[in-house]
């Protein structure tokens, strides 16, 4: 059930992500440390919920090596390369956060390019 409804958010707002997302991990709590995602054929979508602060809890994403952004995905979707060092920004631990992050681990792997994307905002 959990699945069904993850896949539904998703593919409201990108359809040909949703068919291809091979996985969705779950997640409280989550500060992990910069890293990067080589099991990954191409960009994933994070979602996060939660109590926490707004402004805090983001996930950040090196796009080079003096730029950072910071992706807002606080009850909303961010599509994300996590091909490229990528963490999340602090939060008040106190606080829940919890997150849906989809990504695909199989199939042909689409070319690195930009670290962070627009979200579609029509399937038009």
């Amino acid at each position: 059930k959990l699945w069904d409804l993850a896949q539904k958010a998703l593919e409201g707002v990108d359809p040909d992500f949703g068919a291809a997302c091979t996985a969705v991990a779950v997640t409280h709590g989550f500060t992990g440390s910069p890293h990067i995602d080589r099991q990954n054929v191409g960009p994933f979508y994070g979602l996060a919920l939660g109590d926490f602060e707004d402004g805090t809890g983001e996930v950040v994403v090196e796009c080079s090596a003096r730029i950072l952004a910071k992706v807002d995905t606080k009850g909303r979707l961010g599509r994300v390369d996590g091909r490229f060092p990528h963490w999340v920004a602090p939060y008040d631990a106190e606080r829940e956060r919890y997150s849906l992050i989809y990504y695909q681990t199989a199939g042909d792997a689409r070319p690195v390019g930009a670290a962070v994307f627009e979200v579609p905002t029509s399937t038009e």
